[in-house]
């Protein structure tokens, strides 16, 4: 709906527990926290329920969760930050027009703290670039320090630096080793 609301961390956990009491779940088996990491970690990797293999009955039953939380948050006009850029990113994917309405709009990019972005991020980031294969790819300056990346922040992936450099044909790159911000004293 147009008036939809922004569900922060908690709100997505109280919403998860509703789906798992509905559900009829024993909460000590899927606890609401680790589904809705779970819920998460699949809209970072730019999954949907369908888009998921369940290995196993334990996953497949946190499969059913996401779905079912997918359709609450419908229901009650909610999403949460992950779906956000899960839903711009099918956008940008599925609609051409839309796609080269911001590729046009946004000819040069800057993305600061790179080693923070996820798959999704990342394949978000191609879309509205363009890559330099598809003959579209505009200007694009990453900043990141990959020894930051070890903290894998909101699904972090270091991989995305290194397919940075291959996937634009980085002719530049410049390395700062030198530390000017601190030191001994």
């Amino acid at each position: 709906p147009q008036g939809f609301q922004i569900l922060d961390a908690s709100d997505q956990v109280a919403a998860v527990k509703r789906v798992v009491k509905a559900m009829a779940l024993d909460e000590e088996r899927y606890p609401p926290k680790q589904a809705a990491y779970f819920i998460s970690g699949s809209k970072e990797e730019g999954l949907r329920p369908h888009d998921i293999a369940a290995p196993d009955p334990h996953t497949a039953k946190l499969i059913e969760v996401y779905a079912a939380y997918e359709v609450q948050c419908q229901r009650e006009g909610v999403v949460d930050f992950g779906e956000l850029m899960l839903r711009s990113y099918e956008l940008l994917r599925d609609n051409d027009a839309v796609r080269q309405h911001y590729r046009r709009r946004f000819r040069h990019l800057l993305i600061d703290e790179f080693q923070d972005t996820n798959r999704l991020q990342y394949a978000w980031i191609k879309l509205i670039a363009g890559l330099p294969a598809e003959g579209d790819g505009g200007a694009i300056l990453a900043v990141g320090d990959d020894d930051q990346s070890i903290y894998a922040f909101r699904g972090a992936r270091v991989g995305n630096m290194q397919d940075f450099v291959r996937e634009f044909h980085v002719r530049h790159q410049i390395k700062l080793e030198q530390n000017y911000r601190s030191h001994s004293n």
